[in-house]
């Protein structure tokens, strides 16, 4: 399709095929358009409203062109879209670390921040964790821990053709949908955190489609009726979960799983070395309740998706274990040595 074809039909708020937005993404990614056009077609896209189909397509385009790194297929991501500006710690971040003590395999995909002070990259790398390590060492380090962290720049060398568009506009885009969707790794396990509650059912059906086997799509709200983009012990948390194929929708509290109730003043976080501390404080059982209960929630759901806890409940019970008998903490200090050791080993060969 030409892009003067392209940009009529999103004038006239024409939806796109499957087939269409795949071709579209690749001219972009390739840079067959000039930035004018790259920029209007991302406007007029978001202005008519973005489809799952679209999404699926842009999915395609992008999970073909990714950097290949090995690790398995039934790994967990634990991943938010960001952008409700409620300024919390990095919840997703602290997940996943927990759930890997229990014995969950994570390959988290992320990036520096964005929309917030701190994203799961700053928080990882002030924690010491070398997120550049190539693919291979991030093979290594998975296989040894059961633990990746997956640097998003690194690994989708094409989104360089769209960077400057994007940051230009200033606006989210289609492109900002995409992230927690396009795993390297291929993770067909997640745990989405989504600010809005109008796209929730794009992602499961983007999911569906590209061959997850379990997910939860989550948004939670706060005292207030905000949004997050995580599971809330502030308020309701809608869920719609896929597993296997098949789609259920649910709506719980945090007293449904025994949580307590808080405001989301308590779970604020601040620049990447604020927020480094809280998780070790996390780790070490020196964190407010408040904060190990937000981190306990999430990492929970993250083993219920991997299969390893029959539900949410069970979840919380072995992510509490797990970081109250000091496991959690044990094996992220093994995961910063041996990320420490394998950074070395490739920095040293490549001099």
């Amino acid at each position: 399709m030409q892009y003067k074809e392209l940009l009529y039909k999103l004038l006239a708020d024409c939806d796109l095929s499957r087939k269409e937005m795949e071709g579209c993404i690749a001219k972009i990614i390739q840079g067959e358009f000039p930035d004018s056009v790259i920029a209007a077609f991302l406007v007029l896209l978001q202005k008519k409203g973005i489809t799952a189909e679209e999404v699926i397509g842009a999915y395609s385009s992008l999970i073909s062109r990714v950097l290949p790194v090995h690790l398995d297929e039934n790994a967990v991501d634990t991943c938010g879209t960001g952008g409700d500006q409620a300024g919390t710690f990095n919840l997703s971040t602290a997940a996943a670390i927990i759930a890997n003590g229990t014995g969950v395999r994570i390959a988290k995909h992320g990036n520096r921040s964005v929309t917030s002070h701190c994203g799961s990259a700053d928080v990882l790398e002030t924690l010491g964790y070398s997120i550049d390590l190539p693919p291979k060492g991030t093979e290594e380090l998975f296989h040894e821990t059961g633990f990746a962290f997956l640097f998003a720049p690194l690994y989708h060398p094409s989104m360089k053709a769209v960077a400057h568009v994007r940051k230009e506009l200033g606006i989210k885009t289609i492109f900002n949908m995409l992230g927690p969707l396009v795993n390297p790794a291929r993770a067909n396990r997640q745990v989405v955190g989504v600010f809005d509650m109008d796209i929730m059912d794009i992602y499961v059906q983007t999911l569906k489609a590209t061959g997850c086997r379990h997910a939860l799509v989550v948004h939670g709200e706060t005292e207030t009726g905000a949004g997050l983009d995580e599971p809330s012990v502030c308020g309701p948390t809608r869920i719609t979960e896929l597993h296997e194929g098949e789609i259920f929708y649910h709506e719980v509290l945090p007293e449904t799983f025994g949580l307590s109730r808080w405001n989301i003043a308590d779970l604020k976080g601040g620049d990447k070395k604020h927020n480094a501390e809280i998780i070790l404080k996390i780790l070490d059982g020196s964190a407010t309740e408040a904060q190990t209960e937000a981190a306990l929630y999430s990492a929970a759901m993250a083993c219920y998706v991997s299969g390893t806890a029959s539900c949410i409940d069970d979840g919380l019970m072995k992510t509490r274990n797990c970081l109250e008998s000091g496991k959690a903490a044990a094996q992220f200090s093994r995961i910063l040595s041996l990320n420490s050791e394998i950074a070395d080993k490739y920095r040293t060969s490549h001099k």
